[in-house]
């Protein structure tokens, strides 16, 4: 397979494996229970027995790969590793090849639920294989190749202009995942050479003690490559799951039949659990770059408490649990979308290390304080890891590092939170009979007051006609943006960059202007704001997006005036930013 890059020294290999081999397990899975949904939906669509032939191939090649490995000896050792990569590179071309031919037998373009729905877990499958294989890039490219191909084959064989945008949109597609695929590799790449760096580190000191301050120094120079490897993955995975999101937001908005209504639930699931875990490592980030803010006011803390039982109860219903949270009628002043999302990291621990009992949360007052517990029949925290629970990375009962249990970083923020709005978060526990953890906060006496809520809700504006200026340098995310904008009526223009920004300001005046962070040439979407309020003498309503969660840029990204927007955007949040904007004008 010499179309394949060549694999990484066994040193770095191994450590690649090994990232790979953590999530191996659930991929596999994953890609089967794909191909028995898809199998059904082809089966019931087109009445086609063959379909299940393969999904039984797929099941079959899934089930070697995943029992296979255990029987190599040392897998991920740096004498086997290289083994172990031929090995799940030549399943994953197979299982790549399947979802090829799926697409070569069984995409029927005159039948359109059929067609999109190979389209949609093709595309679903290709982007699970960049979050899982990147590190390891000849391994990830085995899998993209085989399956993407064919069905662009699909396309260029009818010989229709009316598929033109198919032409040109797979193989783009197929290059955009490449790019992230490589780029991605090369921050798991430096991550380990990090690593090995900060192991051979450790042994010098141990050597010489007398290196101390030195040490130090490398230290938070390692604690620093991390962030940034953190923002650097987080950016470049949140550029295909923005893309999508929109792409899904505007799928929303067509006439859909049963089926595909089904299928698109299932997609829009997928990318939320994926989203989930970007969107805790940007909460991370945004902590260490110290631009979060507390804005408190005053309001009614049943409010906060309602809103979490609302979200939280089936979970806990779904694991047997019993969830009660006692009704309150206190008053505090406090930031509530950060007091939110404290409770939402606690409740979301509680529930995931409680398997018999249940969950309570309630309040109570002691003296000019409020104390909101939740209380849970869990595990419970040895008395030496309770302080060690709350450092980043850092988990209870789960040495596989198994990503479906968290990334080790809901106490991390709970605490940078706390210490943000000047609280206190205080923690009992007993192994094997639960935990409780408290929030201590000031108390508020009086009648709730709706007042504030009232006067900052934003007025709701039309937003058909209104001109959109869109600049963003990836195909993919102007695209969406210009389906979904346009579903609401907006007039929008996509450009690349400054260049054709400023050029088109002669013939269109935009009344919004929505522009990624990071564009070509080094720029960045604060820099052509700028530009562009020099060329028009005057400010504009602006939008920053961007998937970067690096300390320092989020830093800038805030100075710049504009909202700024996390990928991946939610159409909702971005709907409601462009009424806020319009309300203020």
């Amino acid at each position: 397979m010499r179309w394949l890059p060549r694999f990484d020294p066994p040193r770095l290999l191994a450590a690649q494996m090994e990232l790979i081999d953590h999530s191996f397990g659930i991929a596999m899975l994953g890609c089967f229970l794909a191909s028995l949904l898809m199998a059904l939906g082809v089966l019931i669509s087109t009445g086609n027995p063959g379909i299940l032939a393969w999904s039984a191939l797929m099941g079959a090649g899934c089930a070697a790969g995943h029992f296979g490995r255990f029987y190599l000896p040392d897998r991920l050792s740096e004498a086997n590793a290289p083994r172990y990569a031929r090995a799940m590179t030549m399943l994953l071309v197979v299982l790549g090849s399947l979802w090829g031919i799926a697409g070569g037998l069984y995409m029927d373009l005159n039948f359109p639920p059929t067609a999109i729905s190979l389209l949609s877990m093709i595309a679903g499958m290709s982007a699970a294989a960049l979050a899982i294989f990147s590190p390891c890039l000849p391994v990830a490219v085995s899998f993209f190749i085989p399956s993407i191909l064919p069905v662009w084959g699909v396309f260029l064989a009818t010989g229709n202009l009316a598929y033109l945008p198919m032409f040109l949109g797979v193989p783009l597609f197929l290059v955009v995942l490449l790019v992230f695929a490589l780029n991605y590799a090369r921050v798991a790449r430096r991550s380990i050479e990090l690593r090995f760096e900060n192991r051979e580190l450790v042994d010098q000191l141990r050597e010489q003690t007398g290196r101390a301050a030195q040490a130090l120094h490398e230290a938070e120079e390692a604690n620093r490559a991390k962030l940034v490897f953190l923002a650097s993955a987080s950016h470049d995975l949140r550029q295909p799951m923005h893309a999508l999101g929109l792409f899904l937001a505007t799928l929303k908005t067509t006439a859909l039949d049963a089926r595909q209504d089904e299928l698109l639930e299932h997609i829009e699931a997928s990318a939320s659990a994926a989203c989930e875990m970007l969107d805790t490592l940007l909460d991370f980030s945004k902590l260490e770059a110290g631009v979060i803010e507390a804005r408190p006011r005053q309001l009614a803390l049943q409010s906060v408490l309602y809103k979490l039982e609302c979200e939280f109860a089936p979970l806990a219903n779904g694991k047997n649990l019993v969830f009660r949270v006692r009704e309150s009628a206190v008053q505090v002043y406090t930031d509530p979308s950060l007091l939110e999302l404290i409770l939402r990291n606690l409740i979301s621990n509680a529930i995931n290390y409680t398997q018999s009992g249940g969950i309570l949360i309630g309040c109570r007052q002691r003296g000019e304080h409020l104390l909101i517990e939740v209380w849970d029949t869990g595990i419970g925290i040895p008395a030496a890891q309770q302080q060690e629970v709350f450092r980043e990375f850092h988990q209870l009962g789960n040495p596989e590092r198994d990503r479906r249990k968290g990334l080790g970083l809901g106490l991390a923020i709970v605490r940078g939170l706390a210490h943000t709005m000047g609280l206190t978060v205080g923690l009992q526990s007993r192994p094997g009979r639960g935990s409780v953890f408290r929030l201590t906060m000031p108390r508020l006496t009086g009648p709730a007051t709706m007042e504030e809520a009232v006067s900052s809700a934003p007025r709701q504006l039309p937003l058909q006609a209104v001109p959109i200026l869109v600049i963003d340098d990836d195909y993919a995310v102007r695209s969406a943006m210009e389906a979904l904008l346009g579903c609401w009526g907006c007039r929008i223009l996509t450009v690349e960059g400054a260049d054709e920004a400023l050029d088109c300001l002669d013939s269109f005046q935009p009344q919004v202007v929505i522009a990624d962070y990071r564009l070509r040439g080094n720029q960045t979407g604060q820099q052509v704001l700028k530009q562009i309020y020099q060329q028009l003498g005057r400010t504009l309503p602006s939008i920053i997006m961007t998937g970067d969660t690096a300390p320092n840029r989020l830093r800038e990204a805030q100075s710049s005036g504009a909202v700024l927007l996390h990928k991946p955007v939610d159409a909702a949040a971005l709907y409601g930013s462009l009424q806020q904007l319009l309300s203020a004008v």
